[in-house]
């Protein structure tokens, strides 16, 4: 009689290949595969430039999608938790601030003494990226004339700075004696981040020149350098920002 009784409770049963009983309810079913629900599928993207920042973010952007942003990356969260509804927050798409190579230069060469030939190679290169010296419109005409200069230095006799705070060399150069005139501030206009080669920054810089030995020594101050990274990150954020509707942003 309890025999009968267990029967009644006992799960159907198959025997399957090697003859293991299994029961029918812990066989697995081998026809589906599981599937996350739609609202489940978790993105991780990596992305460089700014216009295909905007238009990914666009296309996978939901009433969930939030923009935080460092000094070194912006990140789209696409499920991030609302008021009322919570969620992972995992995923997203990145895009990281990656500096310009000539402003990485630039940087470098702020606030330590460079030599003679080191000056004349930062005047060169960022030719391209002077806009003014001493606070009137340069051309290239002034940029080469002072590399020239510099470069056929042979002998610092001295350095002074002149009544309008320029600064007068009297050298000898390859073709003699010589007297020059080079600028105090030197501005330099160019941009930060390779994600937005458009988005160009300025930049005031202080130039010191020191003869030693018949050589000079140069150093550039960029008095307020990290004021305008900040600026320029917030200008950029801003601007991927208007291209995207109904997304916030936030500094973390």
């Amino acid at each position: 009689m309890l025999n009968d009784f267990l029967k009644r409770f006992q799960k159907p049963s198959e025997k399957i290949d090697g003859g293991v009983v299994v029961h029918n309810d812990y066989r697995a079913n081998m026809d589906t595969h599981y599937k996350p629900p739609i609202s489940r599928h978790v993105l991780s993207q990596g992305i460089v430039n700014k216009n295909d920042f905007i238009a990914f973010t666009n296309e996978y952007k939901t009433e969930q999608t939030k923009l935080f942003y460092t000094d070194q990356r912006i990140n789209a969260v696409f499920n991030y938790s609302l008021k009322n509804k919570a969620d992972y927050g995992d995923s997203i798409c990145s895009m990281d601030l990656e500096q310009n190579l000539d402003y990485k230069y630039f940087n470098y060469a702020l606030g330590s003494p460079i030599g003679q030939k080191d000056f004349i190679r930062l005047l060169k290169r960022l030719e391209p990226y002077i806009v003014a010296l001493d606070g009137r419109k340069s051309d290239d005409m002034d940029i080469i004339d002072m590399a020239e200069n510099l470069r056929s230095v042979k002998q610092i006799d001295s350095i002074v700075r002149n009544t309008s705070q320029q600064f007068s060399v009297n050298a000898e150069v390859t073709t003699g004696k010589k007297d020059f005139v080079i600028p105090r501030k030197i501005t330099f206009k160019f941009p930060i981040f390779k994600n937005d080669m458009e988005l160009e920054t300025p930049f005031e810089v202080e130039l010191f020149l020191n003869a030693d030995d018949g050589a000079f020594s140069a150093e550039l101050a960029c008095y307020n350098i990290d004021q305008l990274y900040d600026e320029t990150v917030r200008e950029l954020t801003a601007s991927i920002l208007a291209e995207i509707e109904d997304v916030s942003a936030f500094q973390s």
